[in-house]
């Protein structure tokens, strides 16, 4: 299959949109992430905490990692090489992922990490692509597993 430089253009601005998914959430910039996503992005966690798929809106699935990781002291989100396949308008990264995850002082241990494999569909309006379904399929988890909860209930 040959690839043309439109395509090669298209995969490497996927593969910055990913990327910086995990750089704007590990740095907190979460204006910069929001504009990662499309007005309604179809979320799935499951894997990972339970429950169903959410469709959502942009700027509440940014607000909800915003309160969900402010209580951290920090995070670090590490990709593997991300593989891109470009359907004309569309497309589809996928990438494994381990999420780090740190929080002072609570009882149930200071680290939390998460190993798994992300899945990412896009969709190209005029020049940017923009993340309309992300599926996220835990693998496997070490540390405070409540880390969350326990770094939240700080706040109450």
């Amino acid at each position: 299959m040959m690839i043309n430089s439109q395509q090669l253009v298209d995969r490497e601005a996927v593969r910055e949109t990913v990327t910086g998914v995990t750089h704007d959430i590990d740095q907190r910039r979460w204006h910069n992430l929001r504009a990662r996503f499309a007005d309604t992005v179809v979320v799935d966690y499951t894997s990972l905490f339970g429950g169903e798929v959410q469709t959502q809106n942009g700027d509440d699935l940014v607000d909800g990692w915003r309160q969900l990781l402010t209580p951290l002291t920090a995070t670090q989100h590490v990709l593997s090489p991300i593989c891109v396949v470009i359907h004309e308008r569309t497309a589809e990264a996928i990438c494994h992922i381990r999420g780090y995850h740190h929080a002072k002082d609570l009882v149930g241990g200071e680290n939390w990490m998460v190993a798994g494999h992300y899945e990412f569909e896009l969709q190209r309006e005029s020049a940017v692509w923009t993340i309309h379904r992300i599926t996220f399929r835990a693998f496997y988890q070490t540390g405070n597993s409540k880390l969350l909860q326990e770094a939240a209930s700080r706040l109450r």
